[in-house]
């Protein structure tokens, strides 16, 4: 059976176990503790910097979200990556622009708004404002592209819509209001509809 490391407020965890819902995958859960956990000298052998997800596929052990989420579609059907060259160059290139640029964004409110006071740490209200800019800047061009199909890219669901619901899935949480993009919204409640979706957020 395949193993997934992870633990469930992480957005990159989150992103494989959309994956593996989709695919329809049985799979075992192992919920490591932030704190506890990913140093250990056993986990230090699955991750060597002792980052989470990792996944175990019968002793073939990989990790990086990215990395894993491919693998999955490419071993079980591929269906969530588009069959043409320049769709799957499309897929890549808003993947990187929502992992380079709007996932770093919403990690700094999140972070400081979020899991600094979980963990008695200092709020950097600076960050969270740089962080605010900044979705301000990239959440017009995610709602822009979203005028051009019901998905990320066109009108199939691929990687990029993975990538986008696992950035945003802190947003809630950490108090950002994205109502204002109304494209998003509507792609958003038509992610929130679907079995897997709704799999995921019911074992959380």
């Amino acid at each position: 059976m395949l193993t997934l490391y992870g633990n469930k407020q992480s957005g990159s965890c989150v992103k494989v176990e959309y994956v593996l819902r989709f695919l329809d995958l049985e799979f075992d859960y192992k919920q490591l503790d932030f704190t506890k956990d990913l140093k250990t000298e056993w986990y230090l052998k699955i991750h060597p910097a002792g980052k989470i997800p990792a996944l175990d596929d019968h002793g073939f052990i990989l990790f990086e979200s990215g990395a894993i989420a491919r693998y999955l579609c490419e071993k079980h059907g591929g269906k969530l990556i588009p069959h043409e060259v320049k769709g799957r160059a499309q897929m890549d290139q808003w993947i990187d622009f929502i992992n380079l640029h709007l996932a770093p964004a919403i990690g700094k409110v999140a972070f400081n708004r979020v899991f600094a006071p979980m963990m008695g740490m200092p709020v950097n209200e600076q960050s969270i404002e740089t962080g605010m800019k900044e979705i301000e800047r990239f959440m017009p061009i995610i709602d822009a592209q979203l005028t051009h199909g019901s998905h990320v890219v066109g009108n199939e669901l691929s990687l990029a819509d993975i990538a986008l619901l696992a950035a945003t899935g802190y947003c809630e949480m950490a108090k950002i209001d994205l109502i204002k993009y109304t494209h998003f919204m509507t792609w958003l409640n038509l992610m929130k509809g679907q079995v897997w979706y709704k799999k995921v957020h019911a074992s959380s």
